[in-house]
């Protein structure tokens, strides 16, 4: 090529294959994504039955953990193990087979090279494969590109076809909390192929697939059927109301369904939405998993607004949970269980989030989603009629509460711990309101307390309040940040660490070294530093290998004590 009459040179961009393989094992952040992308291998192969198991290896004195998928696809001939090996290599079904397939980017089972030892044994129509690649990850780590063993044999191709993958100390044995059974059953049918809600809108190829699953702990295999759980419709409010008054909301159950809509200014393109209102007691008759208030708490157990709301979808799979796009509250959101499929979502190369789609685009849609939310869901005369119902209930319920919360709450009141700052007394929290109400008092008194200047409020809606850095407040967009309010610091985080300056909480249940995760899966973790000094304090920040800026959390029980001098007491003890 010329360009002002000057010949260039010519030269090809390479590939450092390494360090993109490396990239890619490391990409997968959940330790359970290697069996999200078996199971999607699985039945993009043709498989009606997958069999997975982990187990410990109680011979090793490591115990390593391994992992086995089984299933009874078409198998794998030469040239599919070969592209089950290679990086960005994905080979095309035959015209003999129909099956909807999900992967195509030839990323997936590169996830698997996180182990010790790696096995392939398959059976095909026209041979058997066997192939076995021994410590891939330390191989990437020291700069080499790891190397497999395999054989074809032609003669003796099997009958039953199928694929059978064993990985051996996968994840160097970390996070085997994962792996338990019930934690592992949770993300199955919530982020993997099979909990796809595709059955939903009359996609029925795989609706006779079953998972049997066996994680740490459990003494047998359990079987699953294909797909998302969902409760059974019951939404006929006068039965509903003569059967249970004063609590029927908590079995009401109703589903709307949309579809092939159109996206707003795309032609072409469109959406399927489906939305459940379900009542608490109802989500609790399939999903185990959440949380109930006097019950031991178990590893892999939620919040319902940890996991409930809308969920972002490609191939009908949950991606991303998106429910800033309605701005319901936490209070609204934790009623519904609601998923938007698009075709046209750019996944990252590990599924994690949309985050790759362009923001027009993203834009589009959630302004589809809100119109359909409006006008044929919260708009229907069906919803109308719930609403209103739901609204006397709660009126009875919250006059029947205010008498018996009176005389709760005054006797309470007498113990309370405060402690007097400036002349004003303050009220020891005891829920997240109580933390804002606790932080306004300070920063009305003394905003030099806390290094920012409040510029906004929201509680209703994404983060509690944005904040200057700057003194005097400086509004331009490189001055502001978020920070958020929680009554307790613990290992779930319901908003994403983007923009994200500070957290202000009034207890922690964290130690040093913990790790968060935040609505994107991204990591970070928990550093505490005591204090050097008498004019220091103990400081907590979430820190990233990442990310430039870190994240300081105010633990006000003890900040105000170190920077202060506060300490509460109850009001019959001062």
């Amino acid at each position: 090529m010329k360009v002002d009459g000057k010949q260039l040179k010519e030269r090809e961009p390479k590939v450092q294959q390494i360090r993109e393989f490396l990239e890619i094992v490391r990409d997968y952040t959940d330790p359970r994504d290697a069996i999200r992308e078996a199971i999607s291998n699985a039945l993009d192969w043709g498989a009606k039955r997958i069999d997975v198991t982990v187990a410990q290896d109680k011979k090793r004195p490591d115990e390593e953990l391994v992992i086995t998928v089984q299933d009874d696809g078409i198998g794998l001939n030469e040239e599919r193990l070969k592209a089950f090996f290679d990086l960005g290599n994905s080979t095309p079904l035959g015209k003999e087979h129909n099956f909807w397939k999900v992967g195509y980017k030839g990323h997936g089972t590169k996830t698997y090279f996180n182990c010790r030892c790696l096995e392939v044994f398959s059976n095909s129509d026209l041979c058997t494969v066997y192939a076995i690649m021994d410590d891939p990850l330390h191989k990437l780590m020291q700069d080499k590109l790891p190397k497999y063993y395999y054989d074809v044999d032609y003669e003796h191709k099997g009958k039953k076809t199928g694929t059978k993958i064993i990985i051996r100390n996968y994840n160097m044995s970390n996070n085997v909390p994962d792996f338990g059974h019930k934690a592992l059953l949770d993300y199955v049918i919530w982020f993997t192929r099979f909990g796809s809600v595709e059955t939903q809108f009359g996609f029925n190829q795989h609706k006779d697939c079953i998972i049997t699953l066996k994680g740490l702990g459990s003494s047998k295999q359990e079987v699953l059927k294909f797909g998302h759980r969902f409760p059974q419709e019951n939404h006929n409010i006068k039965k509903l109301t003569s059967d249970r008054p004063g609590d029927w909301t908590k079995v009401f159950v109703k589903r709307w369904l949309f579809p092939n809509k159109q996206i707003i200014g795309h032609p072409g393109k469109t959406l399927d939405l489906i939305f459940y209102v379900e009542g608490d007691q109802a989500k609790r008759t399939y999903n185990p998993m959440i949380r109930v208030r006097g019950k031991t708490h178990e590893h892999g157990m939620y919040k319902v607004e940890e996991r409930y709301g809308l969920w972002a979808c490609r191939d009908y799979i949950p991606i991303e949970r998106k429910n800033e796009w309605l701005g319901l509250g936490k209070r609204l959101e934790t009623k519904y269980h609601a998923f938007v499929n698009c075709q046209d979502f750019r996944l990252t190369a590990n599924r994690g989030d949309i985050g790759n789609t362009p923001f027009e685009f993203l834009n589009a849609v959630q302004k589809t989603v809100e119109q359909i939310f409006n006008s044929e869901i919260t708009g229907s005369a069906e919803y109308q009629e719930y609403d209103a119902a739901a609204e006397l209930e709660q009126q009875y319920q919250s006059a029947e509460q205010e008498l018996q919360d009176f005389g709760r709450r005054r006797k309470r009141s007498r113990t309370k711990k405060v402690c007097t700052f400036k002349g004003v007394e303050l009220i020891e929290p005891g829920v997240e309101m109580g933390v804002i109400a606790l932080f306004n008092q300070i920063y009305a008194l003394d905003p030099s307390v806390f290094p920012f200047r409040v510029v906004d409020y929201d509680t209703k809606r994404g983060y509690d309040a944005l904040v200057s850095k700057k003194t005097p407040a400086d509004l331009s967009k490189e001055a502001l940040y978020f920070i958020e309010f929680k009554y307790v610091l613990d290992a779930t985080f319901n908003h994403s660490f983007d923009h994200l300056s500070n957290v202000i909480c009034w207890d922690c249940g964290l130690s040093d070294g913990d790790e968060l995760r935040d609505i994107r899966d991204k990591h970070r973790e928990l550093k505490i530093t005591p204090p050097k000094e008498k004019k220091e304090y103990t400081r907590h920040m979430l820190i990233s290998s990442t990310e430039p800026l870190n994240i300081e959390v105010f633990i006000l029980k003890t900040y105000l004590k170190e920077r202060l001098g506060l300490e509460f007491r109850s009001r019959q003890s001062s």
